[in-house]
């Protein structure tokens, strides 16, 4: 049985402040540190019917520059054929999933939040590109049912040229494209996606009309 990295959710919710819900950005320091004080790795069913606890989501944010140094965002779309049937037909700009206890081996369980990162990401792309990865924040969202078992740390990773390719391509499709055309997906984007889309690129999102 899988077993996943989680946090006690109270601990979560009060080192985000008031506003629980949304991108904090900056808080990924506090928040690893309360991973590594109070994380603990649970049976993954036992964990999705949990609200007490939080499993840790590594989710990262592919970015890259086009040769009129425009900036790009990998947007990826999940077909019927994944594996979780709530992720079917959404589309997302962020790559990640859960930590194993393997993730975290000898070392902290801070350090295994970013090696589950690095697994994700090469497990589900291939990066033809060099590039650089960094912590810029957490993700919550308690107003839907998936949300309220899951705290995302946010990665974002620059790409040094505009290379990656998906690797299961009969579940998963992707491309580099602008903000403006991540905007246009919103009706199916992933919660979560949306709300980093909101604060990371708010002019791509265009403003209702009075």
């Amino acid at each position: 049985m899988e077993r996943v990295l989680v946090v006690p959710t109270q601990l979560i919710l009060s080192c985000l402040g008031p506003r629980t819900r949304g991108f904090h950005p900056g808080l990924e320091g506090p928040c690893l540190a309360l991973v590594e004080r109070h994380g603990f790795f649970e049976d993954r069913p036992s964990a999705e019917e949990s609200c007490e606890i939080k499993q840790v989501i590594p989710y990262g944010v592919l970015c890259a520059r086009d040769a009129a140094s425009r900036e790009l965002v990998l947007l990826l779309r999940r077909s019927r054929r994944g594996g979780d049937a709530r992720l079917h037909e959404k589309s997302s700009i962020g790559v990640g999933g859960h930590v194993n206890p393997p993730d975290a081996g000898a070392g902290t369980l801070r350090d295994a939040v970013l090696r589950a990162f690095e697994r994700e990401l090469h497990e589900e792309l291939e990066v033809l590109s060099e590039y650089t990865c960094r912590p810029i924040g957490v993700l919550n969202d308690d107003s839907n049912p998936v949300g309220q078992v899951h705290v995302g740390i946010v990665f974002r990773v620059d790409l040094s040229a505009p290379s990656v390719r998906v690797r299961e391509r009969e579940q998963l499709s992707g491309e580099l494209v602008s903000p403006e055309a991540v905007s246009e997906h919103r009706g199916s984007l992933e919660t979560w996606s949306s709300l980093l889309l909101e604060h990371l690129w708010p002019g791509a999102i265009p403003r209702a009309v009075p």
